[in-house]
């Protein structure tokens, strides 16, 4: 096997058994093309390893290959994978003049017919014209894959948000019950407390009874909160509204109480200058983009030895921006994750845990807004900060 050693974003292959057809070809494309890399067999076992790389490359097939025939190869090569593209060349008269034979090759997959004698220049300017179609292609079908699965997903937590509105109110009926006979038994408890002469039972009461009613009562209401919060978050909210960052926060935690409590992570909030820090946004949106980071951190906490574990919250704001710094004390962020981290579908967390999708949400709606999100690294500090920053009165696209 021949082969240039120079890389590019595409490659080529070409398949042929006449050696000097090969020598020949390396000479000419490597001087006319010497930033891409070329490859150069003369068996179809060699193209099969080739194609099993599966890496966007234009292969190039004479079609008579003795006992073999280019088409059949091709074929067998789209199989194995999905980014290969192919130009079939031929010399063989009878094949050149079999146009039933050229349409053919064409509705196979070639995306060129080219006839031999081959003019290399002209050779040379095809490639690197094929090379540059497919990179728009496999580029535009990741963006067709990606937006499709964002809205497959999207179609989801629409589901969810549907199923959501449901147990709420499952829950709020019971809720008011419980709440009621609560509040009518401490009601008639102290409507009766002077006639209680046993101080057995006065005791029973002042210890047992009466701290429960009142923990089930605060309970009930941590209940009631967390229920009015999930009925704001699901609700389907497409105006932009004027809002105070500092209730949309203490939404979120509220939201993810449960997972602070579980996990022993201490939760703060910090205002570090005094202020109007209302905003112009999507309340859902932006809830949603503080609880993505949010949830993000604690994954990050939740098997860390680390103790105590925190996530603090920082919020403060200039002329143009209001600034929220949302820091926890896990590990650090990898390099290569910290460049990749906000791309959709990219995770470190495993498929039963994650979807790629929480990052890169919180980008979009954040940029739609005017302002952005970045993090900075324990290298930079003892915690790993996720910096928002909300311009405070531009308005937002309404995406």
């Amino acid at each position: 096997m021949i082969t240039t050693a120079k890389q590019s974003s595409g490659r080529f292959c070409i398949l042929d058994d006449e050696k000097s057809f090969l020598n020949t070809a390396k000479r000419n494309l490597s001087k006319y093309l010497p930033d891409v890399k070329g490859i150069f067999i003369s068996t179809p076992d060699e193209i099969y390893s080739i194609a099993k790389e599966d890496e966007k490359t234009l292969y190039i097939i004479d079609i008579n290959l003795g006992e073999f025939n280019g088409m059949d190869i091709y074929r067998k090569i789209s199989h194995i994978s999905s980014k290969a593209r192919v130009i079939f060349i031929t010399g063989d008269i009878a094949f050149i003049e079999d146009e039933t034979l050229r349409r053919q090759s064409l509705s196979e997959g070639g995306i060129d017919f080219i006839e031999k004698p081959i003019k290399w220049h002209e050779m040379a300017i095809k490639i690197k014209n094929h090379l540059k179609l497919l990179e728009y292609q496999f580029e535009l079908e990741e963006r067709v894959e990606e937006r499709t699965q964002m809205l497959l997903h999207a179609d989801r937590l629409a589901t969810i948000g549907t199923m959501v509105s449901s147990i709420v109110h499952e829950i709020s009926s019971p809720l008011t019950f419980i709440k009621a006979n609560q509040e009518t038994f401490l009601f008639a408890y102290k409507k009766m407390e002077k006639n209680i002469s046993d101080p057995e039972i006065t005791k029973i009461f002042d210890d047992l009874i009466l701290p429960g009613i009142k923990d089930s009562l605060t309970g009930v209401q941590r209940i009631e909160e967390l229920l009015k919060s999930f009925r704001k978050f699901y609700k389907k909210e497409q105006k932009v509204t004027v809002n105070d960052i500092i209730s949309i926060l203490n939404e979120v935690k509220n939201l993810t109480f449960y997972s602070m409590k579980k996990n022993k992570i201490a939760f703060n909030i910090n205002i570090k200058n005094d202020g109007d820090f209302s905003i112009k946004c999507n309340r859902q949106e932006l809830i949603q983009v503080f609880t993505n980071i949010i949830n993000n951190a604690v994954d990050a906490l939740e098997e860390s030895p680390v103790e105590p574990k925190k996530i603090e919250i920082s919020v403060c704001r200039d002329k143009k921006f209001v600034i929220i710094s949302i820091s926890n004390n896990g590990p650090s962020i990898e390099p290569d994750d910290i460049e990749n981290i906000f791309k959709p579908f990219y995770t470190t967390k495993g498929d039963e845990k994650g979807t790629g999708l929480g990052l890169s949400i919180v980008r979009q709606i954040t940029r739609n807004m005017g302002g952005d999100v970045w993090i900075k690294n324990k290298e930079d500090s003892e915690t790993v900060d996720f910096i928002v920053q909300i311009p405070i009165n531009q308005d937002p696209k309404n995406n």
